[in-house]
C-alpha cells in the first residue's frame, strides 16, 4: 500500500511539473517585451502598378525571447518603404499605423522595414508595370495617367 501511495505522489508531481512548463517550440503565451529576434514574413512579394499594402493582411511579424517565438500584432509595428534601395538606404516614408494602406505608385524594386522594440528587419518586394501605363505620379507632377471628367 505504502508502494503504492509513493508511485501516485511521484507520478502526481512529474505532471505538476510537466504542465507548468511550456514544450518547446510552443506559439504564443509569451510576453511581447525584450524580443531578442523579428521577422516579417510576407504574404505577397510582387505587387502591380496601383496595387495596395494592406498591412493587416499582406504581412506577418514574429519575434523570440528566450527560445520561445510569438506573434506580433501588425498594429504594433513602425512599417517604413525605401522606395529605390539601389540608390538608398534611408526610409522615405513611414505606414501610418492609423490607416493600413499604401498605394503604390512607382515600378522597381522596394524594400519594406519593419521596426519593433528597437530591433529591425526588412525584405524585398517588386512593383511591376503590366499594362505599360507608367508610373503613377499625380497631377501635375509628370508622368502616368491623369483622367479629368469633364461636363457632356
Amino acid at each position: 500500500m505504502k508502494r503504492r501511495l509513493l508511485s501516485l505522489i511521484a507520478i502526481a508531481a512529474v505532471f505538476a511539473a510537466t504542465g507548468c512548463a511550456p514544450p518547446v517550440g510552443y506559439i504564443g503565451g509569451a510576453s511581447t517585451a525584450g524580443a531578442d529576434s523579428l521577422w516579417a514574413v510576407p504574404y505577397r512579394v510582387m505587387y502591380d502598378i496601383n496595387d495596395v499594402f494592406v498591412r493587416s493582411e499582406d504581412l506577418l511579424v514574429f519575434g523570440s525571447r528566450n527560445g520561445i517565438v510569438f506573434s506580433i500584432p501588425v498594429e504594433e509595428v513602425d512599417i517604413g518603404i525605401i522606395d529605390n534601395p539601389d540608390s538608398s538606404d534611408e526610409v522615405d516614408e513611414w505606414f501610418p499605423k492609423n490607416g493600413d494602406r499604401y498605394l503604390f505608385r512607382v515600378k522597381g524594386r522596394k524594400v519594406i522595414v519593419v521596426r519593433y522594440g528597437g530591433m529591425s528587419t526588412q525584405y524585398s518586394i517588386e512593383v511591376r508595370d503590366p499594362y505599360e501605363i507608367g508610373d503613377i505620379i499625380g497631377p501635375g507632377e509628370g508622368g502616368g495617367i491623369i483622367v479629368e471628367w469633364g461636363d457632356p
